[in-house]
């Protein structure tokens, strides 16, 4: 659990804007439900994600239990510089996974 896998494509223009994956090796526990109430358990899943590159954070994602195992998310961000982009996912029970990797311009 918590592995941290990003994708960017190689060769970016300056400028351009860019889509990158990230995914998160996580159990993402759902709520389970019984006569419309949640069942009363203490379940993990992710509930935030924070995107930076170069340094300052580019987007945030507030999250809820609707999101599967092994959440994946897309996003854009424009490549203005060679440098490093992280993702950082944070789950329910305070824990953090980190992921990072290098955009090169081409």
């Amino acid at each position: 659990m918590g592995e941290v896998r990003i994708r960017v494509p190689g060769g970016i223009a300056r400028g351009s804007v860019a889509r990158a994956r990230a995914l998160v090796i996580h159990p993402n526990e759902r709520v389970e439900r019984k006569d419309g109430k949640s069942l009363d358990k203490n379940y993990r899943f992710v509930n935030r994600v924070v995107v930076s590159y170069l340094g300052r954070d580019i987007a945030e994602f507030a999250l809820s239990t609707s999101i599967g195992e092994n959440p994946s998310f897309g996003f854009a961000f424009r490549a203005t510089e060679p440098g490093q982009l992280k993702v950082t996912f944070f789950d329910s029970h305070g824990s953090r996974f980190e992921g990072a990797a290098e955009v090169k311009l081409g």
